[in-house]
């Protein structure tokens, strides 16, 4: 009979352990978290990511090599890309309110896998940004244009929402990315920016402060854009 009670008594505390594992994971999104990662790390969806990516940034890269042909100038001054992870999804999902799955993820957001585009004027943005679109098997979701219109804290870019086709064996799925469009002078403030961003948020009412000299920055950034835009087409007219 003791013994009986002794593992009695060792289940209904290895039971009230695991009811413990449960409520923590319900509170802390562990469960979850679990889920991103166990689809975020999967290798098939993995290489669905890079072979979009892969594909947008050969586009990006022969449109570049044309332009520059065509204008005797350099067109893309650097070409990056990233799969967003696990963790930085569930932030993004607790930010918008969403449920905290996979399936909401695919859904919802739209910079899961992302191609970053630097170049050196404005307009070659605008004018990659067109040929890019034209090519039949790019399907056009949505634009938001920072350039023309920015954020409220100075952020200055383009950002091209588009599916392009990832092919298996029995399969074609059309596979979401988020292409953002910069020049050199609105990387660095946005870098920049990205670094100061959390440290700033430490410091309270000294934060307003930085972040209006932040905007400043960034117009003052826009404005030297404009300026060797000028200045190039000055010299083009020579």
């Amino acid at each position: 009979m003791g013994k009986k009670e002794q593992v009695s008594e060792k289940q209904i505390t290895e039971q009230k352990e695991n009811r413990k594992k449960v409520i923590v994971k319900m509170t802390t999104g562990e469960d979850i978290l679990d889920d991103l990662d166990e689809k975020i790390n999967d290798v098939h969806y993995r290489m669905q990511c890079q072979y979009a990516i892969n594909m947008v940034e050969l586009k990006i890269q022969m449109l570049s090599e044309e332009m520059t042909e065509e204008k005797g100038r350099r067109i893309v001054s650097c070409i990056s890309s990233r799969i967003k992870t696990a963790e930085s999804i569930r932030k993004k999902l607790q930010k918008k309110k969403l449920p905290l799955s996979s399936e909401t993820a695919a859904e919802k957001l739209t910079d899961m896998v992302g191609v970053r585009v630097t170049c050196l004027f404005v307009d070659d943005i605008y004018e990659i940004v067109k040929r890019f679109l034209a090519q039949e098997d790019i399907q056009f979701i949505k634009e938001k244009d920072y350039i023309k219109k920015p954020k409220r804290n100075g952020y200055h870019s383009l950002h091209l929402i588009v599916t392009v086709p990832v092919y298996s064996e029995d399969k074609c799925e059309l596979k979401k990315v988020e292409i953002q469009f910069r020049t050199v002078a609105m990387d660095f403030w946005a870098q920049l920016d990205y670094q100061l961003c959390y440290k700033r948020e430490m410091y309270g009412e000294e934060s307003a402060d930085i972040q209006n000299k932040l905007s400043k920055y960034a117009d003052e950034i826009a404005q030297m854009d404009s300026n060797m835009l000028k200045i190039r087409r000055q010299i083009e007219k020579m």
